[in-house]
Formats: structure tokens, sequence, C-alpha cells
């Protein structure tokens, strides 16, 4: 792990890298509810050490810090193999642990996979880990989709899918109470598995790979992402 750092600032950016491989930090105070936070980073490890704000009036969560690799939502673009063209990647592998350290309110832990044509964003995938007890993901339940599972990951997945933005998103969602702590799988599965049950998003390319925690309402106290990284093949 290289690059750390501490910030309260609202929208801070850290170049960090792991294992040699460059990745942007984001402490991403986006919402309208945003009250303030600290965060420090170490690498691709961060921890939300404080944080208070509220949902917007539109369900907006407050926060959410991320950490990434590819084309994002800043415009430092760390270069870690992605954007990349869908078809010419043989695996996209990724792994996230991350520690609740006590926190029991409205935050999820969720991957933002951003998909598109490499500059332009066309669509949303993610995959929540946790889903908190008051707030839900962008569009609807998918009532033939709930309880599925996908091919070459662990675990069961309720799917969510509409707009977000103007843009089509698919959510598969951990059952609430059902957390997850630690994940590693291929990106591309998701990506086929959105495709086989219809629900495939624009975009012929990954731009990006997220994971952080939307928080619509604080207290929050030292909620840590312990690792993450992304291999592009």
């Amino acid at each position: 792990m290289e690059g750390s750092g501490r910030s309260s600032e609202r929208y801070e950016t850290g170049l960090v890298s792991r294992d040699g491989t460059p990745y942007v930090l984001i402490t991403n105070g986006w919402g309208p509810g945003f009250g303030n936070h600290t965060v420090s980073w170490e690498g691709t490890s961060f921890t939300v050490e404080s944080m208070s704000g509220s949902a917007g009036s539109m369900g907006q969560p407050a926060s959410y810090p991320t950490v990434f690799c590819g084309r994002y939502s800043v415009m430092e673009v760390p270069d870690c193999g992605l954007p990349a063209p869908s078809r010419s990647i043989t695996s996209l592998r990724t792994g996230w642990r991350w520690a609740k350290n006590g926190n029991e309110g409205e935050y999820n832990a969720a991957y933002d996979i951003w998909m598109g044509n490499g500059t332009r964003l066309q669509g949303y995938l993610m995959v929540w880990l946790r889903d908190p007890p008051s707030y839900q993901p962008a569009g609807q339940p998918n009532a033939a989709h709930q309880g599925v599972t996908v091919a070459n990951v662990p675990g069961t997945w309720n799917i969510w899918n509409g707009m977000v933005n103007g843009l089509p998103i698919v959510n598969w969602v951990r059952a609430e109470g059902n957390d997850s702590y630690e994940i590693e799988f291929d990106v591309m599965d998701f990506v086929r598995d959105a495709e086989m049950r219809g629900l495939s998003v624009p975009g012929d390319q990954v731009n990006a790979v997220a994971v952080g925690f939307e928080i619509w309402e604080g207290p929050i106290t030292n909620l840590k992402s312990v690792d993450f990284y992304v291999d592009v093949n």
C-alpha cells in the first residue's frame, strides 16, 4: 500500500496504489444533506473516522467515500488497466474486504461499476454487500430475479433495476441482515449475468470499478474499507 492522507474536505482526491497498481481515492461528500466528515487512507484502505449528514429530499446519500480504478467521477484516471473494451477482457478480477466496526446505521457497502464507451458513462452496475434498514437501490425490485445466484460468485442476490440520472442501472443486493464482509469475483460474470437476464446496460467498455460506502445518515465512526484490488487481464 502506498499513498496516505487524512482530510476533512468535502471533496478531496488522493492518489494511491496497491502492489504498484495506481488507484484514486475520493472523499466524495456529494449529497445535498452532507454535513461533515473526516476520512483517512493508506493505499486502497480507507477509514471514515467520522461523518454526519442526512439523506437528500430525493433520497440521495449524503456521501460516498470511494476508491476506484478507471475513468470515474473526477478528472484523475489511474493507469490501472481500465477503461477497457469488454470484448478484450479475459478476466476482470476484483476483491474487497471491509469492516463495519460497530456501525449498524443507514449505509451500504457497494461496488459501483461504470459501463460506457471509455470516455462517456452509459450505464451502471452495482453490487451491494450490505443493504441498510431504510434505503434501497435505484429502480425497483425485479420480481423475476429475487434470491438468485451469479455464476462463479458466492452468495445469493436480489436484483433491482431501473434508471438513475437518466441512465439504466442494474443492482445485485444482498438481503438485509446478510452482509458480506469479504468477496472476490470476476466483474465480467456480473456483466454476463445481466445480459443473460435481459437486463444489460449500454456500453461496450468497462469504464471503472469502484468500492465504497453510500452513507445516508450519520453519525458514522471508524467505518473501514480494509483492502481492495482490481486485476485486469
